[in-house]
């Protein structure tokens, strides 16, 4: 990281300059072996030095690979010497550099990783310290990467089956505006220079017309307003929490999104069990890959009854949020003491049941904006036609 710092000498100096350290920390050990005192710093990153965070299929074969290496008896420094060698993103090939000067000097993997910014997820490098401790690294690396490949299967193929539908109203949107705004009228006073009977619908269309190409500046800027308060609401905690909840009440791809956060829950905690992780702490590892406000608030109060004696399986059961079939499984691996094997099996099911609920709010979304585009398209084509046939009507009585 590259910081800019203001330190003091011994005579009261103020001495100004830019430097690149791991930290405040070492940065201040940096400048006091100069006889500099810290003062205050703040850390700089030049536009040309931003990189892109990567994807999950990219943190998904980073896991792998480190894996095999491991496996294969090879000392972790010289590992991150092979893994940069090859790495291709730009953030991981810069942060191995760091992390292996980390891990000379004597750090460990997990902190080494830890200092490195907005690179590695939080679960990971928890996961990590847990391989370390337990002596199973390689074997936490490889289910890692089998969690990340689903994870990013499953939310590619949401993103792509979104692509039509939301092209589709875009589209749409650009149509509308053009014909209302510029066909319409040409039309309606071609038409009226024939004096021809407007129907109702006409009218109708012709004052939508003349009201959005009248007031077009104002809509424009109100829905640009709008939208800017939208974002600056949702950048608050309380709009995250009510955008969070939106998420999962949201008609057609509310129940995606559920089966999406429910995947990653019970695989999560499927992961960490296994690795040998008490159920309280798995649930402090876990918030950090739920990535939704209202399901971590909803989850407080499970760890918080399960620490004066609850069961989970009731303590689950008290959110409102799992479907029965897996309050009653959890219930079934407290009672065999397989409670992990349970999550794994529930984690299959709810991806399955993720991959199934894409392709039905696809197929329910598809149809419903190809309805609005007909109504769209037919009440324009109907205010156009039927005073067209009312002066072809006069005509043939002449």
């Amino acid at each position: 990281m590259k910081f800019k710092y203001m330190a003091k000498t011994f005579d009261g100096i103020t001495i100004k300059g830019t430097t690149c350290s791991d930290s405040i920390e070492d940065l201040a050990l940096e400048l006091r072996e100069k006889k500099l005192f810290l003062i205050k710093c703040r850390n700089i990153k030049k536009i040309t030095e931003i990189s892109t965070k990567p994807n999950l299929k990219t943190i998904s074969m980073f896991c792998r690979q480190f894996s095999i290496c491991i496996k294969s008896g090879i000392p972790i420094c010289d590992i991150l010497n092979l893994l940069y060698e090859q790495m291709v993103h730009k953030s991981i090939k810069k942060s191995l550099l760091s992390i292996r000067e980390n891990v000379q000097k004597g750090n460990s993997l997990h902190i080494s990783m830890k200092k490195t910014i907005n690179v590695y997820p939080e679960f990971m490098i928890n996961m990590i310290y847990l391989g370390e401790e337990s002596g199973k690294l390689d074997i936490i690396l490889e289910e890692l990467a089998g969690y990340y490949e689903k994870e990013h299967k499953l939310l590619k193929k949401i993103t792509n089956s979104m692509i039509y539908p939301c092209t589709v109203f875009v589209t749409l949107k650009i149509i509308s505006f053009f014909l209302f705004i510029k066909v319409i009228p040409v039309f309606i006073t071609n038409l009226n220079s024939f004096h021809a009977k407007t129907p109702l619908i006409t009218r109708v269309v012709l004052g939508m017309s003349n009201f959005l190409g009248a007031n077009f500046l104002w809509i424009l800027m109100i829905n640009l307003t709008l939208i800017f308060i939208s974002i600056e609401y949702f950048k608050t905690e309380k709009g995250k929490m009510a955008f969070d909840k939106f998420k999962f009440i949201c008609p057609i791809l509310g129940p995606v999104y559920k089966r999406l956060i429910y995947t990653r829950f019970t695989r999560g905690l499927n992961i960490l069990l296994t690795s040998g992780v008490g159920l309280l702490k798995a649930f402090e590892i876990i918030n950090d890959i739920i990535g939704n406000r209202y399901f971590k608030l909803k989850f407080k109060t499970v760890s918080s009854d399960i620490k004066k004696g609850g069961d989970l399986s009731s303590c689950l059961n008290e959110m409102n949020l799992f479907p029965q079939f897996f309050v009653a499984m959890v219930k079934i691996g407290e009672e065999t003491g397989n409670l992990d094997g349970m999550f794994l099996i529930a984690a299959d099911i709810f991806y399955e049941d993720a991959e199934e609920n894409v392709e039905k709010a696809t197929a329910l979304l598809e149809p419903i904006l190809i309805i609005f585009l007909g109504v769209m398209i037919g009440t324009i084509i109907l205010a156009v036609m039927l005073p067209m046939l009312s002066v072809m009507d006069s005509a043939g009585k002449f």
